[in-house]
């Protein structure tokens, strides 16, 4: 039985040793941190059901996951605020995004995922920085431009998604408050450069404490990590996730970047090369797409944000708009070769 290393115990490395591991390989994760998730906060992130063609369930199953297995809660409306308007409703019939919690405990993904892994024999083992005979890295990003601020709380508030756009809550970037089942999250993923380091975090939190949102055991988390467009090549040693730069680079949605090029790199290593390319290729062209959207969307002035937001409001199929922004035909856009700079926001 041929062995596989893997560095790195997140989504990408996760995601990439159990599709191994059902292949017949044996495959060992390395970790530095002591657990799964240890590096989250239990903090709630949105896996999009608008890049690629399957909805989320259908997209877990195919990388070979037990849909069942793993907690999301859907979301069908949300409301999007910019700091001189109402706040406006956004509807879909189908849900815009999926709800998973990340962390160390059983209500979420990183956990979920984890179980399954050790279903089908793959090794973790923790607290190590191996980094010898490694043939998969996935250890998220490293280079900082930008940050995340943020808050886990608890709350007597009902189940909510809110976007906030404008550059008093995130210059160039985007804020967001979750509420599920009496826990929430409030973030902010901004720009250093445009701040001078000074978070917009506060600027949030009092926006909802004066919509009568109640905040309770707060807790604040933050750090840094990439988005940065970069051209990773599908060989030996492979990257995947966020240290392969495989992420959307509009608003960060990059649970199923991260997975799918997982699981590209293990079809690789287990000989299904024909479809690894494929895999890749898709990456490849939706990551440049979600580039030309960020490109367009730093053109935005705080008024212009606010009537994307009605459009969105107004469209009897919201999603479509997303979905259809993901399909563009890059060369009749703009040639990616003009455009040298490299737009990157950070996550902790």
């Amino acid at each position: 039985m041929k062995s596989v290393n893997i560095l790195g115990a997140g989504i990408a490395g996760m995601s990439a040793a159990n599709f191994l591991a059902q292949s017949g390989f044996k495959v060992t994760i390395y970790e530095k941190c002591s657990f799964v998730g240890d590096s989250r906060d239990g903090d709630y992130e949105g896996i999009e059901n608008w890049i690629f063609s399957e909805n989320v369930s259908d997209f877990i199953k195919k990388i070979g996951f037990n849909d069942k297995k793993i907690i999301k809660y859907p979301v069908d409306e949300f409301y999007v605020h910019t700091d001189s308007s109402t706040p406006i409703l956004v509807k879909n019939n189908l849900p815009f995004f999926n709800l998973v919690k990340r962390g160390s405990t059983k209500e979420c993904i990183d956990y979920q995922l984890y179980k399954q892994c050790l279903k089908n024999d793959v090794r973790f083992v923790f607290d190590s920085k191996k980094i010898d005979n490694i043939d998969i890295y996935a250890t998220g990003s490293k280079k900082a431009t930008a940050y995340v601020n943020g808050i886990n709380f608890e709350t007597n508030a009902k189940n909510q998604s809110h976007l906030l756009l404008g550059s008093s809550f995130a210059p160039k970037g985007y804020a967001y408050m979750l509420i599920v089942n009496g826990e929430g999250t409030i973030a902010t993923v901004f720009k250093k450069n445009k701040i001078k380091n000074q978070s917009p975090l506060q600027k949030c939190v009092d926006y909802f404490a004066t919509r009568n949102i109640k905040f309770n055991n707060i807790k604040y988390f933050g750090g840094k990590g990439s988005f940065n467009y970069k051209k990773t090549k599908l060989s030996h040693p492979f990257f995947v996730g966020e240290v392969g730069g495989f992420q959307d680079l509009l608003f960060g949605f990059g649970i199923r970047f991260s997975m799918l090029s997982g699981i590209a790199a293990s079809k690789m290593i287990s000989g299904s090369k024909v479809s690894a390319y494929s895999d890749f290729k898709l990456l490849r062209k939706k990551m440049k797409l979600s580039f030309i959207n960020r490109k367009l969307y730093e053109r935005l002035n705080d008024k212009q944000m606010f009537k994307v937001a009605l459009k969105f409001s107004d469209a009897s199929e919201p999603l479509s708009i997303l979905e259809n922004a993901y399909k563009w035909n890059v060369k009749d856009l703009v040639s990616l070769r003009k455009i040298k700079h490299k737009y990157e926001i950070y996550s902790s």
